[in-house]
């Protein structure tokens, strides 16, 4: 099986006389010359004059673009009238010019158009080609209306058959009843009638529709009308036919108002219900008869899909098919098997034409059952998969004209005129796509040029990848976005294009113009080397519990913050604000669904930044493996950025991209997508690689490869333009082949990035959300005291992410007696120590209930300790109660000098039977320490609460922890303050002692517990 040779982008085109040559695209004509004359031997190309088609063209013209177009035949234009040079192809290039053509419609060289300038030329050719076949006559009205809807504009007014009648019958009357003063009243008749046709006439005119189909070229020359069209036609033009088609069609038919808009494939009128037609409904049909005149049939079927957007594959006879190498790629498959052992080469079993069109020269495939028979040069007797039997005129094309129709349909194909959407299993696709390829760049740009990348950046598109024409696809999430939604199961290539897209950001905005989040739910490596680079403001992985609920509540704030700093500049969008004031903020979140399924309470967050983020200037980059039930439609609103990567099943595809595209993307090919933006058509595209090295460079031109492919050889298994392992690309000159393995793009990305941000005095921004708070906390780290601080005694540093600040924990006695609650080694005896530290900074007398005497060993040195008691000496305890005797009940205001006096109890369920009645109710404040929510059955006695919390959430919830903050905890004296407010998340301050005054029962630099 042979298909059309892929040149990953290349232009492929012939040099005249007849070589096949490959040039890079974007490459100026000028710089062609040298490497082109040293190629094929011939010094006078460094200064000939090269013409296409018989027009000269000058040396600022670019690979690519028209007139080099693949396809194109270039040659050198002679001054002598008798020089060679590269011919004209067949029929309308020449014919388009004259106002009449003359077309064959049957005949084994069906298709040929010859123009006329006039009634007598048009004569003249019709004489001198009738003998071939039967012809069609039309007059010439420009490229542009053979693309345009062939319908008939609504009738209105008089036809001229009905304004005629009436003089008609006047003449018969009066050569009836031989009275001749009856033609009078035909010419009556013919004065009322004229004005009302011409009438007619111009309100047809006005309405610039075509006539009707009558007037379009007949059977093989619509198909070059078609093709010579979509090749030459401006894109003004093409536009103008696409929103023709778009609107003209009837209520009710595929092509009707308010259906996607008309794709290019669909501007060919539909084939007709003819026989022809009938033979291609089963998937297979073999031609047979004299060779010559059966090759010419199977040639007008296979070029009519061809035009039709159908790929197609000749088997292993190749003779009279040459001209299939300039077909384009991708669409239905049609499979050409022209051999006398074509039966025993059919590829498998034939399927519909869902599938595949097989077309058989010279045998009957097996399980084929529609057979067109070639009687003579006029006649093909056709039998149908029903049996049924008829005799038509022999339609067929010539090799030349195939190649002609072929080279049109290439250079429409390289505009993006002839098939609109490649498949995701389509062989123009490359493999792999280095980062650098998508950029358009040799190699990674250093930090000078990546600094001067920075400053002349005038748009925010980032290629993604390159799609079926060799182009870049690029997604502008400015004006394409503001959010993206990445789909694709594991394998698919999701986190590669993560990276592409973090990149190509990197590469395009400097730091002042951009921040990154990351939000990592698949462990932290997901993303690679991204996280290095300097746009980076923060980070968030499932592995740090809570981190990301703080992130989301910080996405709030920011949208706060970023609100008033509109209304201070008096703007109404970001864009509007001058440079460099407020970044552009991109959250990007790998694996969506486990954050949701892990913070659903969140949610209502992420709506809210979705329907914001626009005019705010943040963009949200969702992925996941299944967004159903994950991304609700009030999130889907807001995203009109679609990809999908391999998804399972086509259910999943058209959740993502009301397309069934992305089910049918292959296993073997990790990195295709299909991307769709807002109701646009979806573009299939192979996703940059960033951990590909950039490629070695490819000579400006180089040879074709030649078609068909060598014996042995199997392109169906190894597509050419794939790296084969095993055996290297005879397309591609060894001093092109890939270099050795070099450091990958994104970590030369990310070390250029960082390095040209230190040169710019580039720092990374703030993140959107206060950092977790420190294992271990002192007075150092507090806020400035307010007011209401100094009423109260400081405990721990509490965290206010909403707000996007730190605060101070104070207890004041005057809210009750204080339990702190928690397991052991948690910090219950630390908080104590802490909380005494600071009574005892301010005056106050504090004496202690433990156990152990030593847990309270760090405050002997201070003056006002009143020393420890055993929980079981009920006389200590009594004593120690009435000593205390303090002037003041808890919560009335007294001087700073005036006494106050705590008592702390460790392990509370151990006073119960010792701690009298009366003393939860006397002027003394007690904060106690215990491991039970009932605070040793005291619970009811106490008011404020403490509560330690761990890392299991359900065993948080059972000590009294808010269930918002249970499971936050992790180090010693990370708590839950609750109070007369909102619950707080603190961490317990380590309490001001001398060393040597540490308990000897804690270890060093920890709590004691």
């Amino acid at each position: 099986m042979t298909r059309p040779p892929s040149s990953e982008g290349a232009v492929r085109v012939t040099l005249h006389p007849g070589e096949d040559l490959l040039l890079r695209p974007g490459t100026r004509l000028a710089d062609l010359r040298a490497p082109l004359a040293t190629l094929v031997r011939r010094p006078e190309l460094r200064y000939a004059t090269f013409a296409v088609d018989g027009e000269p063209l000058a040396d600022d013209q670019v690979v690519g673009e028209r007139p080099l177009l693949p396809g194109a035949v270039l040659g050198v234009r002679r001054t002598s009238p008798h020089g060679a040079g590269p011919a004209p192809g067949p029929g309308l290039p020449s014919a388009a010019a004259q106002p009449w053509l003359v077309a064959r419609v049957t005949g084994s060289d069906a298709g040929t158009v010859v123009g006329a300038s006039g009634p007598l030329a048009v004569l003249r050719v019709w004489a001198r080609m009738r003998r071939g076949g039967r012809m069609a006559v039309r007059r010439t009205r420009g490229a542009a209306a053979w693309i345009m809807p062939r319908t008939t504009p609504p009738h209105s007014g008089v036809h001229w058959t009905l304004a005629l009648l009436p003089a008609a019958a006047s003449l018969s009357l009066a050569a009836a009843l031989r009275q001749p003063l009856l033609a009078v009243f035909a010419l009556v008749g013919l004065a009322v009638a004229l004005p009302q046709l011409r009438a007619a006439r111009q309100r047809t005119a006005t309405d610039g529709a075509p006539r009707n189909r009558s007037q379009e070229l007949p059977g093989p020359a619509r198909l070059l009308a078609f093709a010579h069209a979509a090749h030459h036609v401006s894109p003004g033009a093409w536009a103008a036919a696409l929103a023709a088609h778009a609107t003209a069609r009837a209520p009710g038919t595929p092509g009707a108002p308010g259906t996607p808009p008309a794709t290019p494939a669909r501007l060919l009128p539909p084939p007709s219900d003819g026989p022809w037609e009938g033979l291609l409904h089963d998937g297979a049909v073999a031609v047979l008869g004299p060779r010559e005149l059966a090759r010419s049939v199977a040639r007008a079927l296979v070029a009519d899909r061809a035009a039709r957007g159908a790929e197609v594959r000749v088997g292993p006879g190749t003779h009279g098919w040459s001209w299939a190498r300039w077909l384009p790629q991708g669409g239905p498959l049609v499979v050409v098997l022209d051999d006398d052992g074509a039966t025993a080469a059919a590829p498998g079993p034939l399927t519909g034409p869902g599938d595949r069109l097989v077309v058989s020269v010279g045998a009957v495939p097996p399980g084929c059952r529609a057979v067109a028979d070639v009687l003579d040069a006029r006649r093909v007797r056709i039998t149908g998969p029903d049996g049924a039997a008829r005799t038509v005129p022999l339609v067929g094309v010539t090799t030349e004209w195939a190649e002609h129709l072929a080279r049109l349909l290439a250079g429409a194909a390289r505009l993006g005129r002839i098939v609109p959407g490649a498949p995701p299993e389509d062989a123009r696709l490359p493999a792999v796509v280095p980062l650098t390829r998508a950029h358009g760049l040799a190699e990674v740009p250093g930090p000078p040029a990546l600094a001067t990348l920075w400053g002349s950046a005038d748009s925010w598109a980032v290629p993604l990848g390159t799609g079926a024409d060799g182009a870049p696809v690029r997604l502008d999430l400015v004006r394409d976005g503001p959010h993206l939604l990445v789909a694709g199961t594991t394998g698919s290539g999701k986190s590669e294009l993560l990276q592409t897209l973090v990149l190509g950001l990197a590469l395009t905005r400097s730091p002042a113009d951009l921040a990154l989040v990351l939000v990592d739910f698949k462990g932290g490596a997901s993303l690679g080397a991204c996280p290095g680079l300097p746009h980076v403001v923060g980070q968030v992985t499932d592995l740090e519990p809570g981190l990301a609920a703080r992130a989301l509540s910080g996405l709030r704030a920011e949208l706060r913050r970023r609100e008033r700093v509109l209304a201070a500049h008096g703007v109404p969008d970001v864009a509007a604000l001058p440079p460099g004031v407020l970044p552009r903020l991109v959250v990007v979140i790998d694996e969506f669904r486990a954050l949701a399924d892990d913070l659903p309470e969140f949610l209502p967050a992420l709506l809210r930044v979705a329907a914001q983020g626009r005019s705010l200037g943040v963009h949200l980059v969702l992925a996941t493996q299944r967004p159903g039930g994950a991304v609700g439609p009030d999130l889907r609103a807001n995203v009109s950025a679609r990809i999908a990567l391999r998804v399972t099943d086509a259910l999943e595809s058209r959740d993502v991209l009301d397309d069934p595209a992305a089910a049918h993307i292959p296993v073997t090919a990790p990195g295709r997508a299909v991307l769709r933006l807002g109701s646009a058509p979806p573009v299939t595209l192979q996703c940059a690689h960033v951990t590909a090295p950039p490629e070695a460079e490819l000579p400006l031109v180089r040879r074709a490869p030649a078609w068909p492919a060598a014996p042995g050889s199997t392109p169906d298994q190894q597509p050419v333009g794939r790296p084969n392992p095993g055996r290297p690309d005879p397309a591609r000159p060894a001093s092109a082949r890939p270099v050795p393995p070099r450091p990958d793009a994104a970590a030369l990305v990310v070390d250029a990035a960082r390095r040209a941000a230190d040169q710019l005095g580039h720092v990374p921004g703030a993140p959107p959300w206060l950092p977790q708070l420190p294992r271990r906390a002192t007075v150092s780290d507090l806020p400035p005291a307010t007011r209401r601080d100094r009423t109260g005694l400081v405990l721990a540093l509490g965290d206010d992410p909403d707000r996007q600040r730190r605060t101070t924990v104070t207890w004041k006695p005057g809210d009750g007696h204080l339990a702190v609650v928690g397991r052991a080694r948690s910090g219950r005896t630390t908080a104590l120590v802490t909380l005494a530290v600071a009574a005892l900074q301010q005056g106050w007398t504090v004496r202690g209930i433990a156990r152990d005497p030593r847990s309270f060993a760090p405050l002997e040195h201070f003056p006002g300790y009143g020393g420890t008691v055993r929980p079981d000496d009920a006389g200590a305890v009594a004593g120690m109660l009435a000593a205390a005797a303090p002037d003041a009940a808890p919560g009335a205001e007294t001087d700073t000098g005036s006494s106050r006096t705590l008592v702390l109890v460790d392990a509370a369920e151990d006073v119960r039977g010792t701690l009298p009645p009366a003393a939860l109710r006397s002027a003394v404040a007690f904060a106690l320490a215990t491991d039970s929510p009932s605070v040793g059955g005291l619970a009811a006695r106490v008011g404020p609460r403490l509560v330690l919390l761990g890392t299991d959430r359900a065993a948080d919830v059972v000590l009294g922890a808010p269930v918002t903050l249970a499971g936050s905890g992790g180090p010693p004296g990370r708590a839950a303050w609750c109070g007369r407010g909102e619950p707080v998340l603190c961490q317990v301050l380590e309490p001001q002692v001398s060393p040597r005054s540490r308990s000897p029962t804690s270890p060093p630099r920890r709590r004691a517990s």
